[in-house]
């Protein structure tokens, strides 16, 4: 009796009314695409803002207790030149620079001698960027007073940074 009622009673019902309808599939992509998105504008954000690494300076095999001590006896002459007046300071400090960078060259695989002041800036530990930052200004000036006042701290500057290098760090 039932099923009868229940057949009658479908045969009374409009047309226009029918059983629960799915959402469309579409719908569902459609989420997951925005999500995804959300998830890789997250990942993009954080690869392209994260900190850089810092630089590593790997040291050749080369006996560095030899090449710091012909290193020490060059800025010892430079600055017994300069002391003696047979060097202007200027030029010293050229030299003085000069040496670093070749010992920098030497101990490690850092293109110390073609590289300017702001490349060091970037790569360089910081005791080497001090060195070259005080020896820099004296090497390009065009009068020898800056050049005479700051060449003693350059040079105990070199010797410091030559004497006390260890490889990857200063």
């Amino acid at each position: 009796m039932r099923a009868a009622a229940s057949r009658v009673l479908a045969d009374e019902l409009p047309e226009e009314f029918s059983g629960p309808v799915a959402y469309s599939d579409r719908w569902l992509w459609i989420v997951l695409g925005l999500l995804v998105l959300v998830l890789v504008y997250y990942v993009a954000a954080w690869w392209f803002t994260r900190a850089p690494k810092p630089a590593t300076i790997a040291r050749p095999r080369v006996d560095v207790p030899t090449v710091r001590e012909r290193h020490l006896q060059r800025i010892d002459e430079v600055v017994a030149q300069v002391r003696a007046g047979d060097l202007e300071p200027r030029a010293g400090h050229q030299q003085l620079s000069d040496v670093v960078r070749s010992f920098v060259a030497e101990v490690t695989t850092l293109p110390a001698r073609t590289m300017a002041l702001a490349d060091f800036r970037h790569r360089a530990p910081e005791a080497l960027v001090a060195a070259i930052e005080l020896m820099y200004p004296p090497e390009f000036a065009p009068d020898d007073t800056i050049a005479r006042d700051r060449f003693e701290d350059a040079a105990g500057q070199a010797r410091q940074l030559v004497g006390t290098w260890q490889g990857g760090d200063v």
